[in-house]
């Protein structure tokens, strides 16, 4: 392997890593809040429990999407996740 794969590998295998957490946090039911803003001013979104839900949803599938997607590229580089 060249060392510009390596480093896309290990780049690669971060965000991977970055994309399980999330989803597992996500999957784990930890609280899920919106928020709009920067600093101290930051505001948050009150969503009703069905929305919560539907954006829970969402967001693992997403994750789902990118995880297998870092696989792919991982696996292109000769690297099993």
């Amino acid at each position: 392997m060249k060392a510009s794969d390596l480093e896309k590998a290990v780049k690669l295998a971060r965000t991977r890593a970055q994309n399980v957490a999330m989803r597992d946090r996500l999957a784990a039911y930890e609280t899920l809040t919106l928020s709009i803003g920067d600093g101290g001013k930051v505001s948050e979104i009150v969503m009703s429990v069905s929305w919560v839900e539907d954006v829970r949803r969402a967001l693992i599938a997403d994750f789902n999407r990118h995880i297998e997607a870092n696989d792919k590229a991982l696996a292109e580089l000769g690297v099993t996740p």
